[in-house]
């Protein structure tokens, strides 16, 4: 479980802090869609979950380790790719930079080639497989860096923006692998600007305000209009035949 407790960060200078007394929680085998407008704080957000920054107040913990006070131990449970994907070395191959990875989490030899082998399929670059990181096009940088989020398993995946640059059919294998890591026990945040993604939270969603961080309802599908056939078809009696209209006199 992801547990926010308390927690409130400021820039130094600014006039409003980023984020102020924000908690909630994230259960194992969740969806969770972070929306807000830019600048808004969806990176500040993932940065501070994982580490990257430390809040000046409040807690985070995963799986019950403080990613401040225990970051090591924190980090073993988090996959993060961060949007735009800067962390992968330009003149490596892509087996070659998840080799380095997984190194990190302490994955080598045979495993570790099955594991990056699979991954790479998984995300549909398995053909880019010995492809420098600098000459892949910006959706196939974003899908090497979920392949990376995926090693060892993590519970909690932090995506920025996953489906930035993606085409119809990757933005569709993404939805499929997260709902997979999802049914497996793992959750998943991941920030978006797209309406839509809504759909794909499990039950809940986290919208960025005015420095607050709201845990809101998963909003229910708006029913289809119905038409003037569906109509009619409503108006046949059990015995099969249609009701015929009733007049002006009938109905008094």
């Amino acid at each position: 479980m992801l547990t926010v407790s308390g927690m409130s960060m400021s820039y130094r200078k600014a006039t409003t802090p980023v984020f102020s007394e924000v908690d909630f929680t994230v259960p194992a085998g969740r969806l969770v869609p972070v929306l807000g407008s830019n600048g808004a704080g969806k990176t500040t957000l993932l940065k501070i979950l994982c580490g990257l920054i430390t809040p000046g107040a409040g807690s985070v913990t995963v799986q019950g380790e403080d990613v401040v006070r225990r970051p090591v131990a924190a980090r073993a449970h988090l996959g993060v790719s961060l949007y735009p994907e800067r962390s992968f070395s330009f003149r490596l191959t892509c087996t070659q930079n998840l080799r380095y990875y997984a190194s990190l989490r302490n994955l080598f030899g045979a495993e570790a080639k099955r594991e990056i082998a699979g991954l790479l399929e998984r995300v549909g670059l398995a053909e880019y497989a010995d492809t420098q990181f600098m000459r892949l096009s910006l959706g196939q940088r974003k899908r090497l860096g979920m392949a990376r989020a995926l090693l060892g398993s993590p519970f909690l995946l932090l995506l920025d923006e996953p489906t930035a640059n993606l085409d119809t059919q990757n933005v569709a294998r993404f939805h499929e692998i997260i709902a997979e890591h999802a049914e497996g026990g793992g959750s998943v945040l991941f920030s978006t600007h797209t309406e839509g993604d809504l759909e794909k939270a499990t039950d809940r969603f986290l919208r960025i305000e005015d420095s607050r961080v709201l845990s809101l309802p998963k909003p229910e599908p708006e029913a289809e209009p119905v038409s003037e056939s569906e109509s009619v078809s409503e108006s046949v009696s059990e015995s099969g035949n249609v009701a015929e209209p009733k007049t002006l006199q009938e109905a008094q």
